[in-house]
């Protein structure tokens, strides 16, 4: 692909993109948790520093191309949560580009030592057609990537599953939306996490959260939430467009006790 002066003048590409991080107010719970929803913010925010510094710069594909990053399907796990005012190092890298484009994070603490781990699926969209852009012409500058796997195994397809149950009616709102007019990927997740009411945050904490991006939705649409226990301390949830019934999005929610492991 082609690239601007503007973006590949930055700094040498590289393999691995590293930014430091603090966990702010605002990015926390009532416990002083960093939020799954902030975790997703920073990383997307990485993605972005990143994609540009490999010749690929969000506001230069749309601006030009007409084309934008949308991301598909992720998975974040919390070894350990981040608290306000720690200090983070916070990375990321691509897997080779496919017809999909694979891309892992990990939140680390002062120490070294691994926080928050996350692998995520995206694609490329034409903005006029709404069609996927399915060839392989990113290359990365050649680069040598990292093949280490943040989440082993990756992100893969997540089926839905029968006996869900009505929670609530969401609509879409200005708050909720982003630049390409999306509902922003870390909105899903403080929705996601709404379903559950305050007390199961007492004495418990989400260990992992999945969410796969299947349709989009538009100001001012509303969407039926539903749920379903899948096993053990994880729970199935979706959204549901209610004008044709299109699910936009499911998700798998993981449990543990505080502190637990």
């Amino acid at each position: 692909m082609a690239k601007s002066d503007d973006i590949t003048k930055i700094i040498e590409p590289v393999p691995v993109f590293t930014i430091r991080s603090i966990v702010t107010a605002t990015d926390t719970d009532m416990y002083r948790r960093q939020k799954p929803s902030s975790m997703f913010g920073v990383f997307q925010d990485i993605a972005a520093a990143h994609a540009r510094n490999l010749g690929a710069d969000v506001r230069w594909l749309h601006e030009e191309l007409n084309l934008a990053w949308i991301l598909m399907r992720i998975r974040l796990e919390v070894d350990s949560y981040p608290m306000l005012g720690q200090e983070l190092t916070v990375e990321t890298w691509p897997q080779d580009p496919r017809a999909l484009y694979e891309r892992d994070y990990v939140m680390k603490d002062s120490g070294g030592d691994v926080l928050v781990r996350a692998v995520s699926t995206w694609i490329i969209m034409d903005l006029g057609t709404r069609e996927i852009k399915r060839d392989k012409f990113l290359d990365y500058f050649g680069i040598e990537t990292k093949k280490e796997r943040a989440i082993k195994g990756g992100v893969g397809r997540l089926k839905p599953l029968k006996g869900v149950r009505y929670v609530h009616e969401k609509e879409i709102r200005f708050s909720d939306l982003d630049y390409n007019m999306h509902v922003n990927n870390a909105k899903y997740v403080d929705i996601i996490m709404d379903v559950f009411p305050l007390r199961a945050y007492v004495k418990n904490e989400i260990k992992a959260i999945e969410v796969h991006y299947i349709n989009e939705i538009g100001p001012g649409e509303t969407m039926r939430i539903r749920m379903v226990k899948a096993e053990n301390d994880k729970y199935y949830i979706e959204g549901v467009r209610n004008t044709d019934k299109a699910m936009v999005f499911n998700a798998i929610v993981e449990w543990r006790k505080k502190n637990g492991k």
